[in-house]
């Protein structure tokens, strides 16, 4: 495309990347405990973390959902019976309605900001016609959602997908918003981002007076990947069915898929374009349906070209899709490479008509031991290609990383590709005189993978980089380390700080005596928790509990704490 893009996204943006939400570094100073006592409580709620593991990985939405209404409600309650200098003092200046990392705001009719829990640097701006990353007004639509009796509404801010809920209180009789928000980080909410920001590139196209083929063009495979988040694309098909963008298979454009069905006979497209027929624009849909072996959730909105034609645009994820399931997947590769030889498995691993060796996004590649392509489930026009030079987004030998991986055992390796971290699980096969590297790789995205694998990316990131250049890139507002309410702090092992997020008044203080809101020296203990390995810390932050993963590396004789965190 010749001409500039109107409401162009990053996707780095649309899935995850932060500033630090609710973080105040307020601090409670109760009693302190001894060392004895805080070793046995971290302990034991870290034993009780471990056992309650499944529910940590899935984080709870509507507890968090629930808690953001009750902190409104709360802000409520305080409004009616103070006056606007208090309530926004409260709001503002105080840790009395900060809980974890939520926050209150609370702005006017016209957009200007009175009150802001994170970022009193908006204060007294007017930010009605502020466009979120993905072109859409948000803060006119807080106001419209406040007017018509409150709710929730979805929109990008500081980097990340945020989820917010909105009402309509009055002050000395003149009408404001207040409202509360969190970060989901959820393949959900992610495929709900992706297709908005999508709809607004579309929407401004339009009125831009663009040929609709442009912006079909941006949502495609081949042009650019701000319209890719590890395996989440997008796809846009006209209502007659024939496709117009396709993020993974680009072949398919131009040919009509109206009469698709899935394994069990569903008509997808067609189910999407009646639902999306009774619906408002900027109104979605979703769809379940079974994809190569695996369920499938699609979300889609319609948008109307200048002529009054329509489209949808549309996202699917699996939600079912572990990482057990990754390795399993690898070992059923591999007892077919041993009974059955490399030449007929790798036809098998690629082979389109079964799917044998498919389940959803999973699929197998193999490649031998000097990084050459045997098989790629994913891509078949990698076969016979040499990898051994590949590079992720961080600068680390992707393929080099799954052969050292191989040799030493099975095991898993993380990468940052597609705007989004890769895990990847790595099996060594011999046949004979000759060695392989077959593996399986899952996007996960959680706030507790998240998390650690921002970690891992820091510290990957450290490795192939100076400590100067690795600081920076931390503590970049708008860089690759902020997602949201998650961001990647880095201390030595004396308490010097180098980087807390983008709070970049933390730099180069002192915080090994730091206390938590019940006086443990969370610093200390990070510190010591990460000597023999990666640590877990659990610790109670802005009243919420809070879950640390800590590493420590050495570079150039000095010994950092590099790591991450979230808020049950």
């Amino acid at each position: 495309m010749n001409r500039p893009i109107i409401g162009c996204i990053s996707i780095v943006l649309i899935f995850l990347l932060y500033c630090i939400s609710g973080d105040k570094l307020l601090f409670a100073l109760p009693d302190i405990k001894t060392d004895q006592e805080i070793a046995r409580e971290n302990v034991v709620i870290k034993n009780e973390l471990e056992e309650d593991e499944i529910a940590v990985d899935e984080f709870d939405l509507q507890k968090k959902q629930n808690e953001v209404r009750s902190l409104v409600d709360r802000g409520v309650e305080f409004s009616m019976n103070n006056s606007l200098p208090v309530i926004c003092h409260a709001f503002t200046r105080t840790k009395k309605f900060i809980e974890g990392e939520l926050y209150l705001f609370l702005l006017d009719t016209k957009g200007v900001m009175y009150a802001h829990g994170d970022q009193e640097d908006f204060l007294w701006k007017n930010m009605l016609d502020y466009k979120d990353a993905f072109g859409a007004l948000a803060v006119q639509s807080m106001i419209k959602i406040a007017h018509a009796g409150g709710g929730w509404l979805t929109y990008e801010w500081s980097g990340a997908v945020k989820v917010a809920f909105v009402k309509k209180i009055t002050i000395d009789d003149k009408d404001y918003v207040i409202g509360c928000g969190y970060y989901p980080h959820s393949k959900k909410y992610a495929a709900i981002g992706l297709v908005k920001g999508a709809v607004s590139l579309f929407n401004e196209d339009v009125k831009a007076g663009y040929p609709v083929g442009d912006s079909f063009g941006a949502m495609g495979y081949s042009n650019s990947e701000r319209f890719v988040f590890g395996d989440l694309y997008l796809y846009a098909l006209d209502f007659n069915g024939v496709i117009r963008a396709q993020g993974q298979e680009p072949g398919l454009i131009n040919t009509n898929s109206l009469e698709y069905k899935d394994s069990r006979g569903k008509m997808v497209n067609k189910e999407i374009i009646e639902k999306l027929k009774e619906k408002e624009e900027g109104e979605g849909v979703w769809v379940e349906y079974y994809s190569k072996n695996a369920l499938k959730y699609a979300y889609a909105e319609k948008v109307k070209d200048a002529k009054g034609n329509y489209y949808f645009i549309a996202c699917g994820y699996y939600p079912e899709l572990t990482r057990d399931q990754v390795v399993e997947l690898v070992r059923r590769g591999y007892q077919l490479m041993k009974s059955s030889g490399v030449s007929v498995a790798a036809q098998e691993f690629m082979g389109k008509e079964t799917n044998a060796y498919r389940l959803g996004d999973l699929y197998l590649m193999v490649y031998d031991m000097k990084g050459k392509c045997i098989a790629h489930g994913g891509n078949s026009a990698l076969v016979g290609q040499n990898h051994f030079e590949e590079k992720d987004q961080d600068g680390r030998y992707t393929i080099r990383e799954m052969i050292d991986q191989a040799k030493i055992a099975s095991g898993w390796v993380d990468f940052k590709l597609k705007n989004s971290f890769e895990a990847v699980y790595v099996e060594k096969v011999e046949m004979g005189v000759d060695t392989y590297v077959i593996a399986s790789g899952i996007f996960p995205i959680s706030k507790p993978e998240i998390m650690t694998l921002l970690v891992k990316s820091a510290l990957g990131f450290l490795q192939s980089h100076s400590e100067d250049e690795t600081f920076a890139a931390l503590i970049a507002h708008k860089g690759d380390f902020i997602r949201g309410d998650l961001f990647v702090f880095a201390f030595d092992t004396d308490g010097y700080c180098y980087a807390w997020g983008d709070a970049y008044e933390l730099i180069w203080k002192n915080i090994l005596s730091w206390k938590d809101d019940e006086g443990k020296p969370f610093i200390k203990n990070m510190i010591e928790g990460s000597v023999q390995g990666p640590d877990h810390l659990v610790y109670r932050f802005n009243k919420k509990m809070r879950v640390n993963y800590v590493e420590q590396i050495e570079k150039n004789g000095k010994t950092y704490c590099i790591g991450s965190g979230f808020y049950k």
